[in-house]
């Protein structure tokens, strides 16, 4: 019996390894992400893209760590266990897009709604490393409603919707801002719920990620969440798009509750059958 477990479990966590390599799986549970960025920010009526977008923008993951529990389904701490290093191994890279103009609300002076987030995985093996300084970026980037040269391209990870249920003064906005942008400079914060959208498809491929960050697990007042964002943004000139038009500078964490690998689940799930299969044999030439 011992020796047949002992099998069944080293051969799906052998098979596993060679069947599920980086950057396809996540550990599974808590996962502090952090993140650097540069975004547009649309005042005064004005649209950064189409006749609806006011916000939209790049995202850079640094590091990526194991986490720690805070409150149940609520928050995740870092516990300094990093599994990812920007540029060690490649790159996660995102844009974000299509966020519109929220109704107001009294808990939230610059509110927002709709949006989506993708993540890539950049194989700087093959591709140009891609960065985050105001040297080296600029709005010219964006080629499309969700197109960001360096930042859509390569392995596509998941897609994120903004979900609602953060701003429990409206239950149709997505994002809580505490400040609104201005020329004359501004910094704040921005409180977000995230939801994978496990059909979303980049080249006839679903996300790598979707089914792993697919979790339900952070609770909010309008149901389960996927994600949990606590964003800074601060004023940059230098990725300013016009007089309504105001650039900003975003940075981290993302929280999320990776699932198990479902390869390594499916594996697993086969060597107990064989061993179930082995144990009947076993048991029917004692009985005989």
């Amino acid at each position: 019996m011992k020796k047949l477990l002992a099998f069944a479990v080293g051969a799906a966590v052998s098979i596993g390894a060679y069947a599920a390599p980086a950057p396809t799986n996540l550990p599974a549970g808590p996962i502090y992400l952090k993140f650097s960025g540069q975004e547009q920010i649309a005042i005064n009526g004005a649209h950064t893209f189409g006749n609806n977008e006011i916000n939209w923008g790049v995202i850079l993951v640094s590091t990526a760590e194991k986490g720690d529990v805070n409150t149940p389904h609520d928050a995740i701490d870092p516990n300094g266990e990093i599994f990812f290093v920007n540029g060690q191994q490649g790159q996660i890279t995102g844009m974000f897009y299509g966020v519109q103009q929220g109704s107001p609300s009294a808990t939230n002076p610059f509110p927002a709604t709709g949006g989506y987030l993708d993540l890539y995985w950049r194989n700087t093996d093959t591709m140009s490393k891609s960065s985050v300084s105001n040297t080296s970026i600029s709005p010219s980037i964006r080629c499309g409603e969700s197109c960001a040269t360096g930042f859509t391209e390569g392995t596509f990870l998941a897609r994120i919707m903004f979900d609602t249920g953060m701003d429990t003064g409206n239950p149709t906005n997505t994002i809580v801002g505490d400040q609104v942008p201005s020329s004359n400079g501004f910094t704040g914060n921005a409180d977000s719920y995230g939801s994978v959208v496990t059909d979303a498809m980049i080249d006839g491929k679903t996300g790598l990620w979707a089914n792993q960050l697919n979790s339900n697990w952070f609770s909010s007042y309008l149901g389960l969440r996927d994600l949990r964002f606590k964003n800074s943004y601060n004023y940059n000139p230098l990725w300013n798009g016009g007089e309504n038009i105001l650039g900003a500078r975003i940075d981290d964490p993302g929280q999320a509750f990776a699932l198990p690998e479902p390869g390594a689940l499916s594996l697993m799930g086969l060597a107990m059958v064989g061993m179930g299969a082995a144990l009947r044999r076993r048991e029917k030439k004692s009985a005989k």
